[in-house]
């Protein structure tokens, strides 16, 4: 698969590719093909130029199915001709970075099948059949996040405006009858007191029955999570999430969930994503003594664990990750950003999401990658050890950032042994260059401790050299 974002230096602010500047390269990439290849077919100039050109933003359903009509169309001329695979690879990129640009009522209107899609209008259907896995998983994952922005909506309005006949909205947006999300929110409602205090006995007392209705269950409970804002005691209800997910032994259906909650707004973030990547930590592993206790943050050793993970959990992981590679960037990429924005303020600034939030979500994200492995993950990681491990270049140049150095080197420790985990034989040069710069990391802070940390987090160095397989094992100097 293409990727979206090819800067090794992503989570630098300054070398970070827009979004918009990515999909015009693309375009002009798949036009100028186009315009090679159809030299001969010129009606089809104009089904080339809707399928490239056409601004998801401004669809309506009648023009989404015109723009997924075209690709179609186009990938069929090609499928015969020499550039076949490069069109088709223009094309989802494209659509992988347009879709989620598309109003929620044109979205409303596809149904995906296994290999086709029906577009429903006003009771008029077309059906567009034989279509690739790609142009499919695409397609699924824009109607996912649109269902979670509905479904989030309409337990917000539930819990924080008081309408009790948003029920109904609720029970239409999760596909839920309405008996049962009546008795399900009832339920939830008596896990909190009159302070908005979470009773873990009230919720030990009533997880099988929950269990008992099924996937849908753990999603009410997340949007209900992430909208209550009177909740003092937020890890005990998220520890009692992770109860809920190993009752129903659905951990495939809840991180996919969490990763489309993440990716959602990649532009923003949220209080609740370094939640949601706690509780992905978990679901990768097939056993967690985190059952029996409040997770505060996932412990760094859980990078040792190889054997105790589930493989079919971190594939499936990988996978979704993998498949939305440019979203994810961006989403990781404005967390860097906005970690950036408070190391450079002059004086601190309101935030919903303060500074170590934001650098304990970001570790939450760096040890998810180093788990699960995959294109996307090593690129992100390989970007963040530049980020974190050389000194002129990265987060230390910053004013602010002699406050955060015993973080930073946290952070340094996490990625190395990440890209140890995931890398290949490319990053042992780079990571020899980051052992390199122990005298440079040094001078930032003259005390001992911090001169101990330093040591501390490059002696991973080596070991994550002899993770990398087919690496070439010299002692680093």
């Amino acid at each position: 698969m293409e990727k979206a974002v090819r800067d090794e230096q992503l989570l630098l602010t300054d070398t970070h590719i827009a979004d918009h500047i990515r999909a015009n390269q693309a375009k002009a990439a798949a036009l100028a093909l186009a315009q090679d290849t159809l030299v001969h077919d010129p009606a089809l100039h104009d089904i080339a130029a809707m399928a490239i050109s056409c601004d998801y933003g401004v669809m309506d359903a009648d023009a989404l199915l015109k723009q997924l009509r075209a690709i179609v169309i186009l990938i069929e001329t090609f499928k015969n001709k020499p550039r076949f695979l490069e069109m088709q690879r223009l094309l989802m990129v494209l659509l992988r970075a347009g879709i989620h640009r598309v109003n929620g009522a044109a979205m409303d209107v596809l149904t995906l099948w296994r290999d086709a899609i029906q577009v429903d209008i006003g009771g008029k259907v077309t059906i567009l059949g034989n279509l690739d896995d790609d142009f499919l998983n695409i397609l699924s994952m824009g109607k996912e996040t649109r269902e979670a922005e509905r479904q989030l909506t309409a337990i917000d309005q539930l819990v924080n405006d008081g309408h009790g006949e948003k029920l109904q909205s609720v029970s239409v947006a999760f596909n839920i009858p309405y008996d049962d999300t009546e008795k399900i929110l009832f339920r939830i409602t008596t896990m909190f007191d009159a302070r908005g205090n979470f009773s873990r006995q009230a919720f030990d007392s009533m997880v099988d029955e929950l269990a008992g209705y099924g996937d849908h269950v753990f999603e009410l409970m997340w949007c209900y999570f992430k909208v209550m804002k009177a909740c003092t005691n937020r890890v005990a209800f998220l520890n009692a999430l992770q109860h809920l997910i190993h009752r129903m032994k659905r951990p495939k259906h809840a991180l996919r969930y969490l990763l489309t909650d993440f990716c959602r707004r990649s532009d923003q973030v949220m209080p609740s994503d370094r939640s949601a990547f706690m509780l992905a930590n978990i679901l990768l592993r097939s056993y967690n003594q985190e059952l029996d206790v409040n997770i505060e943050m996932t412990p760094e050793d859980v990078l040792n664990v190889r054997k105790g993970l589930d493989p079919d959990v971190v594939h499936y992981a990988q996978f979704r990750v993998d498949s939305m590679d440019d979203r994810f960037s961006a989403k990781v990429h404005t967390i860097h950003e906005n970690i950036i924005a408070q190391l450079t303020a002059s004086v601190p600034f309101d935030q919903a999401v303060t500074i170590r939030q934001l650098l304990l979500l970001e570790r939450e994200v760096f040890i998810f990658l180093s788990l699960i492995a995959g294109h996307t993950a090593r690129f992100i990681l390989v970007s963040a050890l530049r980020e974190y491990g050389h000194p002129q270049q990265g987060v230390y140049r910053y004013s602010q950032a002699r406050a955060y150095l015993p973080i930073f080197l946290q952070h340094l420790k996490v990625i190395i042994r990440g890209v140890g985990r995931v890398g290949a034989r490319d990053d042992v040069i780079l990571l020899r260059q980051i052992h390199a710069s122990e005298a440079e990391l040094t001078q930032f802070d003259k005390s001992p401790e911090y001169q101990r940390a330093v040591v501390r987090t490059l002696a991973w160095v080596e070991k994550a050299i002899h993770g990398i397989p087919d690496a070439t094992h010299r002692p680093v100097a």
